[in-house]
């Protein structure tokens, strides 16, 4: 089970089970943004912390996340999206 205090932790668990996964911070317009590069793909903090993504993470299913996005998915996260829609 991962506890998400420690993102570098949670990389080096998943490389021992065989998942290619990177602490690191994302920055831009948005600031900085702290989560895991997985392969090609980027996961913030904010993401992983979701309620509906706990399983998928605990298992090490990155693309049940991914499927989870939405057409609006952003980095910068859901108040983003909401100031950016309001």
């Amino acid at each position: 089970m991962f506890g998400l205090e420690d993102l570098g932790q949670v990389a080096e668990d998943l490389r021992k089970r065989g998942i290619n996964a990177v602490h690191d911070f994302l920055y831009g317009s948005h600031g900085c943004i702290e989560g895991l590069d997985v392969g090609d793909d980027f996961f913030p903090l904010w993401e992983l912390r979701l309620a509906e993504n706990e399983a998928a993470l605990q298992c090490g299913d990155f693309a049940a996340i991914l499927q989870r996005r939405s057409a609006e998915w952003t980095v910068a996260g859901p108040a983003r999206m909401r100031q950016a829609a309001g």
